[in-house]
């Protein structure tokens, strides 16, 4: 269910989709639907950061795969994030893993509870998904271990073996972490 009472923030990115052993060029537009779960502005604002990081810099340019080791591997020796999914990378399945992931990254401050998503390869359908959504059990039933949707860390592929940290990337945020609050109005 769409949220009334909090925040819409929409972003779009562009990649490529590997499908029926084709490239598709792809522009997606994604809207987070969030409501903040901590009075605590420094959380929320670093929350956020990190919703904007995952799309502006690991989902842009990255290249979908569907979950297959041997594509993994041919498509990494590109200087492309290669981001694999539990099934063919459609605008419903990225939908649902990006939900599990911003959920996992930092949902206990600031939970997205939905996301939109439409992409010029989908024709431009605009899909919502929430954790209530059919995608979701899917997802949770698709077998693979340890899924990158789940973990707290910015790691974005099943067969990345390194731990990643949020520095690692080089994801900073200064110690002035006003610029992002919540007030709440009245009449």
């Amino acid at each position: 269910m769409l949220n009334d009472d909090g925040l819409i923030w929409r972003s779009r990115f562009t990649n490529t989709v590997f499908l029926n052993v084709k490239l598709w060029p792809n522009d997606t537009e994604v809207s987070l639907h969030m409501t903040p779960l901590t009075d605590e502005p420094n959380q929320q604002h670093i929350a956020f950061e990190k919703y904007k990081y995952v799309l502006s810099k690991i989902l842009q340019n990255s290249i979908f795969v569907e979950h297959d080791e041997q594509e993994h591997k041919a498509f990494n020796a590109l200087n492309n994030d290669v981001i694999d999914f539990f099934s063919r990378p459609v605008d419903q399945v990225v939908g649902v893993c990006l939900l599990a992931k911003v959920n996992s990254i930092a949902g206990e401050h600031l939970q997205v509870n939905a996301l939109e998503i439409e992409s010029w390869q989908g024709e431009n359908l605009r899909f919502v998904i929430t954790p209530d959504s059919p995608e979701y059990a899917l997802m949770n039933e698709c077998g693979i271990k340890n899924a990158w949707w789940f973990e707290k860390s910015p790691r974005f592929s099943n067969f990345t073996k390194q731990t990643l940290t949020w520095d690692d990337l080089g994801f900073k945020i200064d110690d002035n972490n006003d610029r992002f609050k919540i007030i709440k109005g009245g009449l």
